[in-house]
């Protein structure tokens, strides 16, 4: 790593404002297919910047090129900010770079984290005892396995929550709702269907909770209206969070989070949805077992980054075995936080405190 002082990594900046972007040089923006990268050149190239517009967050370019030079007013032109005179160590490369064009000035990546928040996710209260004494924080809690239990337990469940001295656990609108279509009619279900019968189930679950500002996370959200029709149907009366369980979700996940206050990212829904391939039916080549598909993993780090950006929590559930290899993958990813299965947050425990 670089130890140059702020003066020694000042330029000439064209353009204004603070810019964040995981780093890249021409050879390896090709690679980035999902998210803002900030563009490493030798020298400045005004076409490729041009073409590549959209897929940039700002330039950093290794030539100085002074205000005074004909080439100033071309980069003056460009859409995005470029900053000139700089040369960035190269183990910047592939992570997460802050330029400052006012100041004219190149942050370094933090160093690397390698620590994992773990969320247990819970359906009953034999689970949570399961994974209580271990488990950083709770996953959101399905509405459909809240009201598989009898009121009683689910009372003796809140009152665990509310005395673990974890914040209580966001609750998931109904995945099939009571009333409609099976699970197996793709795409009508989650959000989508909001029948009055399942929304008035949903309000007296959600009235049990002891949280007096409830966090309800929306599943199968691909638009912005969808969101407005949920808010709408319940009157806007509780946060909410998503689930990031679609393509569409992953892949526009920056035009949603307004109003967010959690990212819940389901890694299984995604490798399905975009593999199109039944997760029930093994295939070690397009869901490989010891780690998430390459695609998945790149619209987790989008989603990470976009969640990292607008300062939002962001969990990534994650039901493989827990392994180096999927500690590395995540943590590369930008992942700080997985939601797994209650029985698999004793294995993470184990794995993170050999790591140590």
């Amino acid at each position: 790593m670089s130890d140059r002082t702020e003066k020694d990594q000042s330029g000439i900046a064209y353009g204004f404002g603070r810019h964040r972007g995981l780093l890249v040089d021409r050879n390896g923006i090709e690679e980035i297919v999902y998210g803002r990268v900030l563009l490493y050149l030798e020298k400045p190239d005004t076409d490729l910047i041009r073409g590549l517009a959209p897929r940039l967050s700002g330039v950093i370019v290794e030539e100085p090129v002074t205000p005074y030079a004909p080439e100033a007013r071309a980069l003056w032109s460009l859409p995005v900010p470029v900053l000139t005179g700089v040369r960035v160590d190269d183990s910047w490369l592939g992570h997460e770079v802050i330029v400052d064009f006012d100041a004219a000035t190149t942050a370094p990546p933090p160093p690397a984290a390698t620590e994992l928040r773990l969320h247990a996710e819970v359906s009953d209260l034999a689970e949570a005892h399961e994974a209580g004494h271990l488990a950083d924080g709770w996953s959101p809690l399905r509405a459909e396995d809240l009201r598989a239990l009898p009121a009683a337990e689910r009372a003796e469940l809140w009152r665990f929550f509310a005395e673990s001295g974890r914040p209580l656990p966001a609750i998931r609108y109904f995945d099939e709702p009571v009333g409609g279509p099976p699970a197996a009619s793709f795409g009508r279900r989650g959000v989508r269907v909001l029948l009055p019968d399942a929304i008035d189930h949903f309000r007296a679950l959600v009235a049990e909770s002891p949280d007096d500002d409830p966090l309800v996370v929306l599943p199968m959200v691909s638009v912005r209206a969808e969101i407005a029709a949920f808010a709408s149907a319940t009157g806007g009366r509780w946060r909410l969070g998503l689930d990031i369980a679609t393509p569409a979700a992953a892949l526009g996940v920056a035009d949603l989070v307004d109003d967010c206050h959690l990212l819940h990212v389901s890694t299984g829904d995604l490798a399905q949805h975009i593999l199109v391939w039944d997760r029930t039916v093994r295939n070690d080549l397009l869901l490989p077992p010891d780690r998430l598909p390459h695609v998945v993993i790149q619209l987790v780090e989008w989603s990470a980054s976009v969640a990292a950006a607008r300062s939002l929590p962001c969990r990534v559930a994650v039901d493989l075995r827990p392994s180096a290899q999927l500690h590395e993958q995540l943590i590369a990813a930008g992942v700080r936080e997985i939601s797994c299965p209650a029985p698999l947050i004793r294995h993470w425990r184990h794995l993170l405190d050999r790591a140590h």
